[in-house]
């Protein structure tokens, strides 16, 4: 059947798909490939939307200019922003260069491994030496791997660390054209916006007017929804650190609090280890404290995850958890973000009458 013997209907459902796979493909190449070469702009966008009521009130409030309040605005904002990721670097920086410097590895778990098949008894000493020497044999290789790998890593972040602070120069450039950015996309918001719509047909200016208005709302409140949840956990499991007398808590609970946006495990990635090491170090305390905490995060975690991400982009929990797995399935690890964008973004497109909307008069 050729394209002239279709019937209307058939057209028109064409027509909706072939739109649809074009707006899937054009969101994942700006999502996925075009957002590292324009990261500065984007990020002056993000911190013009940030202290866009600041501005605002300062200019109702003290009748400053809006050129006036962008700017103390944007001081007051690299002021603070730039003394909590300063401070956070530093207590970070501090407690991963004494970490460096710790002896012991894991080697010291090895003994304790022994005791604990000994008290195996009959079964144990029954065993060929051949055996018995295989085991111990594979549990200090093991062991050893696990602790050289540990100690590379915690190398390798400091390695990394030490690489920002010499790359100042390379980072100085990229915030002075963030913040620069940022200040007259502020400034001149109203005159970049008319500008950018009378580029376009009067149709096209009102539906991209639409998905921005809706888009950028959603994707606020889901980057807030992130930071709301990620910090949740780090002052969960620092306080939990803390109470349980663990050293280096603070780079441990950075450590858990990112990975608890990992899938399935989260922040067990972590504690779990840690708990296993404690229980066969011989300290019950610490490694009950462990997994009492990981169970604490994670209900915590899922009973609020749905909630204050779709809480804060308009969606439906279910559907914020689907997005979130098929991103996941997608993309990887950056699918966990990506995901609810895509769907924060279709919907945008849905509402501006872009791609078809949903049957159903009560939508998810």
């Amino acid at each position: 059947m050729t394209w002239l013997n279709l019937n209307e209907k058939h057209k028109i459902i064409a027509i909706k798909t072939v739109q649809i796979a074009f707006v899937l493909v054009v969101l994942y190449l700006i999502l996925t490939k075009m957002l590292l070469f324009f990261a500065p702009f984007l990020a002056a966008l993000i911190i013009a939307l940030i202290i866009e009521r600041p501005v605002s009130f300062m200019q109702k409030k003290f009748r400053f200019s809006r050129g006036a309040a962008s700017a103390v605005s944007l001081f007051l904002f690299v002021i603070l922003a730039g003394g909590l990721v300063g401070f956070l670097f530093y207590r970070l920086f501090m407690e991963v260069w004494d970490l460096t410097g710790s002896s012991g590895g894991l080697q010291h778990v090895l003994p304790r491994i022994r005791e604990l098949i000994d008290l195996g008894g009959a079964w144990y000493s029954a065993l060929p030496a051949e055996i018995v020497g295989a085991i111990e044999s594979n549990l200090e290789g093991i062991l050893a791997k696990a602790s050289n790998a540990i100690t590379q890593g915690i190398n390798d972040l400091l390695n990394a660390m030490v690489t920002i602070i010499t790359s100042l120069p390379q980072a100085l450039l990229y915030t002075v054209i963030t913040l620069v950015g940022a200040f007259f996309i502020s400034r001149d918001k109203e005159r970049i916006g008319r500008f950018v719509y009378s580029q376009m047909p009067d149709d096209w200016s009102r539906k991209i007017k639409t998905v921005k208005d809706d888009a950028l709302l959603a994707l606020a409140g889901y980057m807030r929804a992130l930071l709301i949840l990620v910090t949740i956990s780090f002052f969960e499991v620092l306080t939990g650190y803390i109470i349980l007398g663990v050293r280096y808590s603070f780079f441990l609970a950075v450590l858990t609090a990112v990975a608890d946006l990992l899938p399935v495990l989260g922040p067990g990635t972590i504690l779990i280890p840690g708990a296993l090491l404690h229980l066969i170090s011989g300290n019950y305390f610490l490694a009950a404290g462990f997994l009492i905490l990981y169970i604490i995060v994670t209900v915590v975690r899922q009973f609020l995850e749905p909630r204050i991400v779709g809480g804060n982009i308009g969606l439906h929990p279910l559907v914020t958890l689907i997005f979130i797995y098929l991103g996941y399935r997608l993309f990887g690890i950056k699918g966990l973000i990506l995901g609810p964008v895509f769907a924060v973004l279709l919907k945008s497109f849905q509402k501006a009458g872009i791609l078809p909307s949903w049957k159903s008069a009560e939508t998810i």
